[in-house]
């Protein structure tokens, strides 16, 4: 077993593409990973840790689902073995969460977010890994556009908008209660008002400042008036939506 306590086994087994052996090993990566008295050689050759991470976005957009879970579970360990450091692999991960919160299977869309908050967490600041998911606001699976909104939610409610530079998320959410689809209209919709709930009326003036067409966001801001009253949502620190710099 000596001989399997070592990351180049481990690295070989990650290019495994049989669904059955990616099962038997995953578990196997993760436990390793959890145990530094057991896995001292995490990152010791860096270029090997990057070949690693890269393979195991493929794990992550498999179509087995128990693989996705699995790519999603050891890229947490990844994360809570080297947190910060785990930084440099963000433009890596991201795309292929932001691909699998659009999945079919809801655990692998929780799981998924929930990884995404993790990584804001433990790697860099909310506003850093937004920067990078901004581009899921576009994305073709209407299912990822409505999972970017449900991810911004609940970072709103685990962060708060201290962290956020929201004058820069908002306008995609805008855009988004004209989608075509109308589960992403509905999630766009409710998380303006979870934004509209953390900063009141600043959101709307600072949008207008920022030459965003009233007929974009009258309309986008019209629900949020009625559901603000049904909710008594209410702000009574408003934040400012100028950017944050870290």
């Amino acid at each position: 077993m000596e001989d399997h306590d070592n990351m180049e086994y481990f690295y070989q087994q990650v290019l495994q593409k049989d669904v059955t052996r990616r099962l038997q090993v995953g578990q196997d990566l993760i436990d390793y990973l959890n145990d530094p008295h057991r896995s001292p050689d995490v990152e010791q050759d860096k270029p090997r840790l990057d070949k690693t991470i890269d393979e195991l976005t493929g794990w992550i957009n498999s179509s087995n689902f128990k693989v996705a879970l699995l790519g999603i579970d050891i890229c947490g360990a990844f994360v809570d073995r080297i947190r910060e450091r785990f930084k440099g692999y963000l433009g890596t991960v991201l795309p292929a969460l932001v691909d699998r919160l659009g999945d079919g299977k809801d655990q692998v869309r929780e799981n998924s977010q929930a990884l995404i908050l993790r990584l804001m967490e433990q790697t860099t600041s909310p506003m850093n890994v937004w920067e990078r998911l901004t581009p899921g606001f576009k994305h073709k699976n209407f299912r990822s556009r409505e999972g970017i909104c449900l991810c911004l939610s609940a970072t709103l409610s685990t962060y708060g908008a201290q962290p956020l530079s929201l004058s820069k998320l908002v306008p995609h959410l805008c855009s988004l209660t004209g989608d075509q689809n109308p589960q992403v209209r509905e999630a766009s919709i409710t998380t303006l008002v979870d934004v509209y709930r953390h900063v009141g009326e600043k959101v709307r003036a600072d949008l207008g400042k920022r030459g965003l067409p009233a007929a974009r966001v009258t309309p986008a801001f019209s629900p949020l008036l009625y559901r603000s009253h049904v909710l008594d949502l209410s702000c009574s620190q408003p934040c400012m939506l100028t950017p944050q710099h870290d």
